[in-house]
């Protein structure tokens, strides 16, 4: 079972060619010898072709690979970082409706001079 934008996508042998986005999420799938294996997977890509599914990810961790402190340090500087872009995005926003207000004052006043 893979994840993609319309949920999970199962695929089994003989599947018809196929490329897919993939989204985060885990990825499962069964070995020749019916042993099934779980990885967590980063957005990337899986394309299916003569009777082989091929996956290219930035990264799959089993779940044995997983550092819980790693994942959770990098979940506070992913939200960190998010706030600091909503407060550029608020400074521009400001910087524009500043120029805006600049700019109509300058155009009032000059149609007033003439």
């Amino acid at each position: 079972m893979v994840p993609v934008s319309d949920g999970m996508m199962g695929v089994m042998a003989h599947h018809e060619p196929l490329t897919a986005a993939i989204l985060d999420g885990e990825l499962s799938f069964t070995l020749p010898d019916g042993t099934k294996k779980l990885c967590v997977v980063s957005r990337g890509m899986l394309d299916i072709s003569q009777n082989d599914a091929r996956i290219l990810c930035d990264s799959a961790l089993a779940p044995d690979e997983v550092d819980d402190a790693l994942e959770k340090q990098a979940q506070t500087d992913a939200l960190i970082a998010e706030q600091e872009k909503e407060g550029l995005r608020d400074y521009r926003r400001t910087q524009l409706a500043f120029a805006h207000a600049v700019n109509t004052l300058k155009n009032r006043n000059k149609n007033i001079k003439d």
